[in-house]
Order: structure tokens, then sequence, then C-alpha cells
């Protein structure tokens, strides 16, 4: 989670009153807020990532005027329609932009400070390093709009990158800029580069790279343009928001831009229209144990920063301030009630069991097994559930399948849920090569494999999996293990001959119980054990406990 650090001076400026270390101890922790410090005029505390509001002094002192009866209620955002439109067309790979204005700002040392560290939190968290949403803050008064979000070639164009004193080509800037160092990865390779440029051709900066020295934000500015470029438009909108809202607390009004976009469509950005959501007073009760009024309920609400009228019956309209896309669920709010009530003022109760406990049987299963085999000689390992393609499919002579991938996967290593096991006990054979022979080891744990019929689509089954190695090792050694495992069970067992491209032909087969496929068992093939750099032959099984349990568990 994020660390954030702001100035309590700072703070209690913004919110125009003294605060006491305690008041800070006992309100942001209600906020979501974990203080880490409070070390004389700084103040450190982490905060969740759905919060990104208070990833700066002016969005926890708009917070905390609420929960100190400050202000109460929604926030009202002063806003006027730009003069200026701005244009929006950029590279395929990156090809939304948003813009938005503030004016009238009061900024000292600290305000620049953590205006910088809420673009940097920002960048971290919701713009994923950037891929996804990068920003981009400059002085208004030093462009003359209109503004438009291009793409030019990579030696082009050139200007003096932030923090530089000569002009350099965006080719350059990745080479010599720290933060072009840094982020190269995002636009090298990529036949143009995008550029952000005002009406007489005055760039503004290079996103997701890196602002123009010549627009850079001081102390002296008082009116400021904001960017944000982005891969996905709901998301960028409502960072530009939180942006924009969060430097409204040192403004006096924010500019309404109008966006225009290459398809011929247009939009007025930032978002600063409440969203609207019903909330039924039972709930509370229901999922909380908490009995209050709907008066209580209201005045609850008002003080995380929320509008609420009555509706019919014992629903509640409840309008939400823009910033807060982590609103999704009625559950949600009933969060912010008791957050707002106070966790410490919930009296603890003792409930008497429902119903009498007991040990799963798929994980008693699990349990008996791993017992059998670790008699039987065999070490276990853990492998994590996330792998990549390369290990389950490539490196296993095999055609992809149909698997639960990651849509924006920080690491390809970790790029997709597991759909067999085997793949990764021979990646740990592959480790373990300096290591003595023989080589016994098993993993029991779960796979993921998408499945229309399932409720959320995917099917998850419990598997264990086997594996020996050694310089003279063949089917009839593993089958050995397999058959006193499955008559450990009780199980009447028959193998059938199946055909899979990780295993040598005529030495592969199914297992089968009760006219079920349980498994698999069998030698890998030469090719495989070739891309896994194994010069040892390897031979594995992997069976099905999901199906097993079912049939000693009727």
């Amino acid at each position: 989670m994020p660390v954030i650090e702001i100035s309590k001076s700072d703070l209690e400026s913004l919110i125009k009153r003294k605060l006491e270390d305690s008041e800070i101890e006992y309100f942001l922790p209600m906020l979501k807020c974990e203080i880490e410090e409070i070390n004389g005029d700084i103040i450190a505390y982490e905060v969740t990532h759905d919060r990104p509001d208070l990833y700066s002094a002016e969005g926890l002192a708009r917070a905390l005027k609420g929960v100190l009866e400050i202000e109460k209620g929604l926030p009202i955002f002063k806003s006027k329609p730009e003069s200026f439109e701005t244009y929006c067309n950029g590279p395929s790979y990156r090809p939304i932009a948003l813009f938005a204005t503030v004016h009238g700002l009061r900024l000292d040392d600290e305000a620049i400070k953590q205006m910088m560290q809420l673009q940097e939190k920002l960048h971290a968290t919701y713009g994923r390093n950037r891929r996804k949403i990068s920003i981009g803050i400059y002085d208004l008064d030093t462009v003359k709009p209109p503004i438009k979000y291009t793409y030019v070639r990579p030696n082009e164009v050139s200007f003096i990158p932030l923090d530089m004193e000569k002009e350099l080509t965006l080719d350059e800037i990745l080479e010599h800029h720290p933060k072009g160092i840094d982020y190269a990865h995002l636009v090298k390779g990529h036949e143009y580069y995008p550029l952000l440029v005002d009406s007489r051709g005055k760039i503004l900066s290079f996103p997701p790279i890196v602002n123009s020295e010549d627009t850079k934000v001081t102390e002296k500015t008082k009116n400021v343009f904001i960017d944000i470029t982005t891969t996905d438009f709901k998301a960028g909108l409502n960072v530009l928001t939180i942006v924009a809202t969060s430097l409204y607390e040192r403004g006096e009004y924010i500019g309404l831009v109008d966006v225009n976009f290459n398809d011929g469509s247009k939009i007025y950005s930032p978002e600063l229209s409440p969203s609207e959501m019903t909330l039924n007073i039972s709930k509370v009760s229901k999922l909380t144990g908490i009995t209050l009024s709907i008066e209580e309920i209201i005045g609850l609400l008002e003080k995380m920063r929320f509008s609420v009228t009555k509706k019919e019956d014992e629903n509640l309209l409840v309008k939400i301030p823009p910033y807060r896309p982590d609103i999704l669920h009625e559950v949600d709010l009933v969060e912010e009630v008791v957050m707002s009530y106070g966790y410490d003022k919930i009296e603890p109760l003792i409930m008497r069991p429902q119903h009498p406990g007991s040990e799963n049987g798929l994980e008693f299963l699990t349990r008996i097994i791993r017992e059998l085999i670790i008699g039987y000689g065999f070490q276990e390992v853990n492998n994590y559930m996330m792998t990549n393609k390369e290990v389950l499919y490539s490196r296993m002579n095999l055609q992809e399948q149909p698997t639960v991938e990651v849509k924006n996967p920080k690491q390809e290593t970790f790029s997709c849920l597991r759909t067999w096991i085997i793949p990764q006990l021979m990646q740990v054979l592959s480790y373990s090569k300096h290591a003595d022979y023989p080589q016994k080891i098993f993993e029991a744990g779960d796979i993921a494999i998408p499945d229309e019929n399932s409720e959320n689509g995917v099917r998850e089954e419990r598997r264990l999996a086997l594996a020996i190695s050694d310089r003279r090792v063949s089917f009839t050694d593993i089958h050995a293990i397999v058959d006193s495992l499955l008559r450990c069970l009780n199980l009447n067992y028959s193998l059938h001959r199946i055909s899979h491209n990780s295993f040598i032909n005529g030495r592969v087969a199914g297992i089968t119980v009760n006219g079920k496929r349980i498994g698999m068992i069998g030698e890998i093939h030469p090719i495989v054990l070739e891309k896994w750099d194994l010069k040892n032959p390897v031979v594995v099984a992997e069976i099905n406990l999901t199906l097993i349990k079912d049939l000693l568990f009727k």
C-alpha cells in the first residue's frame, strides 16, 4: 500500500484548525489510513489502494473536514467551461488524452511537494507505473491554447526536458534523461511517439515520459493545465477527477475542458457530477449487527462526505463524490457507515455455533495423501498457482489450451493460472540439476480451467502431481507409487492407452476409476527434457483429487 508523507502544519492550514496528535491517531484509521509515524511536523501514513483520493494532504483534509464535522455532506466544486478547446489524436498504442484546468491556486513549496507525490502515487498504482495512465501538470500561463495531443517520429522534434538545460530529441531523452531511461520501454520500438503541443508548436510534454522545463509548475503558478494520457478511458477520467479535485482544495475553480477526439466525438472533462446509489437501511443492521435510525445513518454518511435524501420505505438515495471510484456496491456504503460510526464502538458478541465444525473433506483427503506420499520418500514442493504459458505449454511440447489469463500482468512470469501441475514440477527439477539423484518430488494443489458451466466461468480442481528423475527410471517406477496409493485408498483402477505430446508415445496412460478418468501417468518425452535442459529421464503422474474425494465421500 502507498505510504504518504504530509506536513501537519500544511494539513492544519487546509482544514483551518489545529490538530492534536491524538485526533490524528483516532481519525486517520477511520479513513482506512494506517499511521506509520508522527515525527514533529511530518505525518506518514499508509493508505489502501482503493482510496486514491487520500494520496495527498488536500484529499485527506477534505475527508477530515467531514469526520471532524467541520464541513459535512457532498463537497461542491466550483467550475466554469474553459474558453479554449483541446484535440486528441494520439498514437494507437496510447490513444486517449483528457484534460482539465484549476485556477486561482495558492502554492508554496509544500503544496508543490504534495502535487508531485499525488502524481507519483497515482502513477505507481492506478497508472501501473505509467503503462496504463500518465499524468502531466503544467503552468497554464506559459502555454497558448488550443492544445493538441498528437504523435511524431522520434527525431522530428526536440525540447528541454524537466530539470535539464539543453534541448534533446525524443530518442535522446530516452537515452539520457533519468525518466527516459526508467520508462523508455513504454514507447521504444514504436514508429511514432506521443507529444503534447500548444497552438504555437511549443512542446508541453513527451507523455508518458517527461514534461518540458519551460512549462513546469512553480510557487508563482496561479493556474494549471492537467493532462491524462491513457489506454483506458474510464480509469483515465477517474484519475483526472481525483487530481483536479485535489488541487481545487488550494484553488478557486476547476476549468471544464472541451476535448475533441479524432473520430468526431467530444466531451467535457473532468467529470464532477456525483453518482447515485440506493441504500436500504436494513442492510446496515443485517451486515454489521448495529441498530441505527435513519437519521443516524444519514448523519454518519454525511460525515463521510456523501449527500443523502430519504426515498420511499427504508431506502436512502446517496450521492457519491466524483473522486470516489471505490464505491461500487451497496455494501461499500454500509462500510462507510460503520467507519463513520467507529469500529471501536461496536460491542463484541459471543455467538453460539450455528453448526458443528469439521474439516473439509477435500482438505482431509489431501492431508492424508500428503502423508502417504512423504512416506514413499517424496519431497513436497509448493509452487504458485500463477505461472505462464511458456511453462504450461511451449516447454511441454503442447499447443496452447483455454487458460485463465491476467489482463494486464505486471510480470510475464505470472500471466495466467495453471491448468496442470506437472510443468511446474519439471521447472523445479530443472532448477535442481545440481542436487543428488534420484529426485522424487510432489505437489498437492489447485488448478483452474475455463468452464462456461461454472458460476464464475472457471472450474477449480485439486490435483496431486508426482515426479521422479534418475539416471535409470521408467514407467514401472511411477506406476508402483500410483498403484500403492490407489490401493491404500481402496480404489480399483485401470490404465488405458492415451496420446499426449509431453510423453513418449506408448509410455503414457490414462487412469480410470469407476469409468471416470482421474489422471494420467507416463515417461516425459526427450523433446520436453531438452526444453528443460534435463539430462536424466523423468516419469510423472497427475491425479484429480477432487474426483477422488467425490468417489470416496459420496
